[in-house]
Order: structure tokens, then C-alpha cells, then sequence
């Protein structure tokens, strides 16, 4: 290792550049990461250009791993890695040039091990403005390169996510600061062998389980899903529910996102026929049933997501909506919104400037409302408190986790990834639903339009699963489970930890700086 760090920065950038892609494409390939981040860091303290080079790492990594996002829109993957790879470089260079700087302080000098907070604090902070602001793209957070790794990670219970960031710049600096490696080991094998152990220890026995039919109907999510009559799609659910459940009835129906396509007002639904017929497949086969579709409603007075609808206006939301009966229907927004796809960024600044253009460029759908609050659906009779995570929400740790906070004894995913196509894009989202079962310590039912449609336990474990293109319904019993993990009763603690933290170093840094202060 010590003979890579005297590479070129040309060698240094090919070696981190690969093993980036290496550990995202293929699974046994993720502890690469640790690798790449050290090259990463020798790049930083070398190269005469060192933002410029990192950019070059972090946009080939974007760009290999993200390609996907084209088939969506094409602009999306340019915006995705112009600018998460500016950010990117940005924050490992600002961490190893403020470490550069604070070591001209005896103090932090003589502890050597304050020589770890600035990479840590720049680098986690990134990851949490992506959790938080109007650009948000936590998608290649460090803490998810292990999603195919459950049995690696099993202490995100406790920690989060942002737990296995935190891992990764700790083992990378060791290895490129020069610890020993007695050190180094002990830090990159103490968490794994607790994951082992936590992987290998028996889940307790749940005290209630539910029989859930998960459908995958596997429509075209570029022209059928809107382009065939809602009738028809209903007719391809029932046929396959009956295929897989003949005369049964099952507790709970899990349908896609945007399973109904067709905007339908909130208030008004099971007046049409198509809604008359969507009820009739629930009454056949479910005591309850969640399914994502478009609604709108309508209000009085302008805000930043409506538009004009002749003297009122009215907003329209990706939805969950959860039904036990004709006059019992609860509604979910979509609260992550999918940028560019479903939000102009920053539209509550940009709306008085560009006005209702705002909201009609937000993609394809123009900008959508969102719900305020995380809401659980609850079923009384059957002992469900169900969470209704949809697509672009669980790749956010700590959005989610408010559900089992909240409650929440079961996690169901909807989502419609056949946009993407068959990459590895829909692949890393399924698998980012394991990471959620773990912190959570929930089991996930998890319903994709086109693929992968899984039954997920609380380590991570896919249980079930229909692959890509497939159409079918998994049929499985489904453990309720109502104990809380560490993380979810703390809630994100780190992050915001590492956010302080960050604008406490970069404040010394700036007043040494600027004011040139003599050190002590």
C-alpha cells in the first residue's frame, strides 16, 4: 500500500477510479471503496490541481455508476454528475486542506488524533445537505456502497447509514495516514465481526404476522402504464392475483407506484367505473390494500407547487393510498420528490421570478405537493401500522426511520423503476430497501412495477423476489414487528454531529486564514 502512495497522481486517479466502480457494480467488490478513498486522499495532498483531479475520480464514479439515469431524461445524468462530483471533490479537498492548516496548531498537532475530524466532518456533511436540501442525491452516500453486504453492515441498527460513511473515511485515512496495523485491522474488523455476530443472531419471535400479496404487473413504464386504459391494467391484477391465490383472500394487497396513472381528484374516488372496479378486485382479495396513484385537489389561494385552474388552483402529488373499503380511504404525497422528474429545485424561490413555469418545468410530471408529515396507515383489525415508502424515499435513511419512530410495524415499498431500464440502477434501489429493513429492524414488502418486487426480512435478507420483467405475485406471511432498534429510537445523530463539527473547523480555519491569527 505504501508503494501505491508514491504513484503518479495519473496512477492514483486510475487506481481510485476503478475501485469506486468496482465496489458499486459488484457486490464482493464494495470493501474496494476503503482503497479507493485512500488513493483518494494521496490525490488530494499530491496533485498540483488536486480539486480538478478529484473531479476527474468522482465524475468518472458518478458517470460508471449513474449512467442509467438517461434513460429517464438526459439531462439528468449530466446534472447528477457535474454537480454531485463538484461536490464531491470539493469536500475532500476542503477536509485535507483544512487538516493541512490546523496542524500548524500545536494542540492539534500533539493529539494526532484530531488529524481524522476535518475529511470526516467535510465529507459527512456533504452526504447531509444531499439528505436534506433542494438537489438531494444521497444515492452514492459511502454508508450504501455495502447494500449487497447485509451481513457486513448489520450495526446500521445503531448507527444508521451514516454510520458505514464514518467507517470508510476512518479506515481510509489510517491506511493513508500511516497508523499501524494492528490499528487498522482492529478498526476494519471490530464492526464486522459485530455485524456476524448481530447476522447470525435469532430475530425474536413476532407476536403477530399478516398474509401479504405482493403483485408485480410489470407494464411498460415508458407507454403502456399511461397509454392502456386503467381497466385493462386492473384486469392483468386480477388475473394474476387469482392465478396465485384462486379463491383466497389475503390480509394485505401491495400494488405499485402510480398504479392507477389517471389524475383523479382526492374526495372523489369509487365514483368512477374504474374506481368502481379497482374496489371490487380489493373486496375480492384483500381485507386491505395500499396502491399508489396521481391525485390532485384544489385550492384557494396560490403557494409554491399549485397552478391556476380558472379562479382557484390546484396541486398535483405522486400518492399512497391505503383502503379497507369503499368510504375508507387514506392518502400519503410523496414527501422526497424525484428532481427534475417531479420538482423544479428550489421552486419556492424561483416561482415569484419565473412564475407558474416553475412548477411546469418540473419534469415530466411538473412539480408535485408532498405531504408535511410521514403517515402511517393503520389497519385495527388485522394489528397494522403500515409505512408507505414510495421510490425515491428509501434512499433516505433517516426520512424513513421516522415511520418505525412513528410506529410503524411493517415497511411496504412502491415504486416504478422500468424507467431505468435493466441496469443496475433498479438492482442498488431494491437493495437500498435492506438497508432500511436494518435500521429499522422492520420486514419490507416491496412492490416494483417492473422489477425487483421482493419479501425482505429485518437483516436484509431478500426471502422472496420476482426478477426483473416478471410478472407474478409473491404470497408470503409477514412478521409484524413492533420492537425498536437504536437508531430509530435516536434518530440521526451522527450526521448532524459531523455538520457542527464541520462549521466549527471551517470557522478556525476561515479566522486563521483571513485574520492571520498567530498559533499558540
Amino acid at each position: 500500500m505504501r508503494n501505491l502512495e508514491n504513484q503518479s497522481v495519473g496512477t492514483l486517479v486510475a487506481v481510485a477510479t476503478i475501485c469506486l466502480n468496482l465496489a458499486w457494480l459488484y457486490p464482493f467488490a464494495a470493501p474496494l471503496v476503503i482503497i479507493a478513498f485512500v488513493a483518494a486522499e494521496w490525490i488530494a495532498r499530491k496533485s498540483s490541481k488536486p480539486f480538478w483531479a478529484l473531479y476527474l475520480v468522482f465524475g468518472l464514479w458518478n458517470a460508471g455508476t449513474t449512467y442509467w439515469i438517461a434513460n429517464a431524461h438526459p439531462l439528468g445524468v449530466v446534472a447528477t454528475v457535474g454537480i454531485n462530483s463538484a461536490l464531491m471533490a470539493g469536500a475532500l479537498r476542503w477536509g485535507v486542506r483544512s487538516e493541512q492548516m490546523l496542524l500548524r496548531f500545536p494542540t492539534f498537532e500533539k493529539y494526532r488524533w484530531l488529524r481524522f475530524l476535518p475529511i470526516l466532518a467535510a465529507w459527512v456533511a456533504f452526504e447531509q445537505l444531499h439528505e436534506n436540501w433542494a438537489l438531494s442525491f444521497p444515492w452514492l452516500n459511502l454508508g450504501n456502497t455495502f447494500h449487497s453486504l447485509p451481513y457486513v453492515v448489520q450495526w446500521y441498527q445503531i448507527t444508521g447509514a451514516v454510520g458505514g460513511t464514518i467507517w470508510v473515511l476512518i479506515v481510509s485515512q489510517m491506511i493513508a495516514k500511516g497508523s499501524g496495523t494492528k490499528s487498522i485491522l482492529t478498526a476494519l474488523l471490530a464492526p464486522t465481526a459485530l455485524s456476524f455476530a448481530l447476522y447470525f443472531w435469532p430475530n425474536t419471535a413476532p407476536e403477530k404476522a399478516i398474509d401479504v400479496a405482493v403483485v408485480q404487473p410489470n407494464i411498460d413504464a415508458y407507454v403502456d402504464k399511461w397509454e392502456l386504459p386503467e381497466r385493462v391494467q386492473i384486469q392483468k391484477v386480477e388475473r394474476l392475483l387469482t392465478s396465485t391465490l384462486g379463491s383466497d383472500t389475503v390480509d394485505l394487497v401491495v400494488l405499485p407506484e402510480t398504479f392507477l396513472p389517471k389524475a383523479r381528484e382526492e374526495g372523489t374516488f369509487g365514483k368512477s367505473a374504474t374506481d368502481a372496479q379497482f374496489q371490487k378486485l380489493h373486496q375480492r382479495f384483500a381485507r386491505a390494500t395500499l396502491f399508489g396513484a396521481t391525485t390532485y385537489d384544489f385550492q384557494q389561494k396560490a403557494n409554491a407547487f399549485n397552478r391556476p385552474y380558472g379562479s382557484k388552483f390546484y396541486t398535483i402529488y405522486n400518492t399512497a393510498l391505503f383502503t379497507q373499503g369503499v368510504n375508507d380511504l387514506s392518502y400519503y404525497h410523496k414527501g422526497k420528490l424525484v428532481v427534475g422528474a417531479e420538482t423544479m429545485p428550489f421552486v419556492q424561490t424561483l416561482k415569484p421570478i419565473l412564475g407558474d413555469w416553475s412548477v411546469a418545468l418540473g419534469g415530466t410530471s411538473g412539480t408535485l405537493g408532498v405531504s408535511a408529515e410521514r403517515t402511517v396507515f393503520e389497519a385495527e383489525e388485522l394489528q397494522l401500522k403500515l409505512a408507505p415508502i414510495i421510490c425515491w424515499e428509501n434512499e433516505f435513511s433517516n426520512y424513513s426511520a421516522a415511520y418505525a419512530r412513528q410506529g410503524a410495524n411493517l415497511l411496504a415499498v412502491i415504486t416504478n423503476d422500468g424507467w431505468w431500464g435493466d441496469t443496475p440502477g433498479h438492482v442498488q434501489h431494491l437493495r437500498f430497501s435492506g438497508l432500511r429493513a436494518i435500521e429499522q429492524g422492520r420486514y419490507v414488502v416491496r412492490s416494483a412495477n417492473t422489477g425487483v418486487s421482493a419479501i425482505i426480512d429485518p437483516k436484509g435478507r431478500l426471502l422472496q423476489t420476482l426478477g426483473w420483467e416478471e410478472e407474478g405475485v409473491l404470497r408470503a406471511q409477514v412478521p409484524l414487528r413492533e420492537n425498536t432498534t437504536l437508531y430509530v429510537r435516536t434518530g440521526n445523530i451522527l450526521g448532524p454531529f459531523f455538520v457542527l463539527l464541520f462549521g466549527l473547523i471551517a470557522g478556525v480555519v476561515l479566522v486563521s486564514r483571513f485574520f492571520r491569527l498567530k498559533q499558540s
